[in-house]
């Protein structure tokens, strides 16, 4: 594990490989190991695969931050200029507050499962769910607040449980239960947000390449078409029969359509 230093903590990090440089920023309540299947799939670049601050190995911060502040933290530690950008959920969220606010930061953007880091959630699946899962949270049932995460982000609305493939479903549970003994504060430090994403989406001047999967809560999925219809330069891949996780459930595919956007940018196509 490496450690990038920031004001109150540090980011761990793997660093694998040579070439153009690209930072893999995992969902909210999980960790990097998330892309445990794509870290050695990506020969000719170097990836940088990072814990968020509160996640996995990194440290749980304790003053305010931003969430692209992640990115430049690893990129300055690093002496890298720019970098393209991986992002699941809230590590999209994430990679596009960075491409808006420092956009010399980075080269290309791939957004899978997400909005801006202003989302909103209206359809009943997601909001019933949430309202339950902060049920368990007052109640401090960590299992229930849990399962509830698993059931929005793992499930989805259109499957259950046992339509998951097992392995992916318990290895999100362990790396959730993990966040939760490891981070959970009474009063935890929550990361801001770029200002006024929607409507400034229209100045990402760089690729950007949106994957979804065919089994993906509404809200995601209208969000996520949101983005692709006003960045210039954007287009969108849906997976078919998979849900929110769509780089842990077809990891395959979900690595070529990567690597065959990135190699089209750095002309290795």
């Amino acid at each position: 594990m490496n450690k990038a230093p920031f004001s109150d903590g540090h980011l761990a990090y793997d660093d694998i490989g040579d070439g153009p440089p690209v930072v893999f920023l995992h969902d909210g309540t999980l960790n990097r190991r998330v892309w445990d299947q794509q870290l050695h799939a990506f020969d000719g670049y170097r990836v940088l695969n990072v814990d968020a601050r509160g996640h996995g190995e990194s440290s749980t911060p304790t003053t305010e931050y931003l969430r692209g502040e992640d990115v430049t933290v690893l990129l300055d530690h690093l002496g890298l200029e720019s970098a393209y950008l991986v992002g699941q959920a809230m590590g999209g969220t994430s990679a596009l507050d960075t491409a808006l606010d420092h956009p010399e930061r980075v080269a290309g953007l791939v957004l899978s499962g997400c909005g801006t880091s202003e989302q909103y959630w209206q359809s009943d699946f997601i909001v019933g769910s949430l309202q339950r899962q902060m049920e368990y949270a007052f109640n401090q049932d960590t299992d229930g607040y849990i399962e509830m995460f698993l059931r929005m982000w793992v499930d989805g609305p259109r499957r259950e449980p046992h339509e998951v493939d097992p392995k992916v479903r318990e290895r999100c549970r362990e790396m959730a239960v993990h966040t939760a003994t490891h981070h959970a504060r009474p009063n935890p430090v929550m990361p801001g947000k770029a200002a006024d994403t929607w409507n400034r989406l229209s100045d990402i001047d760089v690729p950007l390449l949106g994957i979804v999967g065919e089994l993906e809560c509404t809200d995601v999925r209208d969000m996520l078409d949101r983005i692709v219809s006003t960045v210039p330069n954007a287009k969108l891949d849906v997976f078919a029969g998979v849900g929110h996780m769509v780089n842990m459930e077809d990891p395959d595919r979900f690595t070529a359509a990567v690597r065959q956007f990135l190699d089209g940018l750095s002309g290795r196509g």
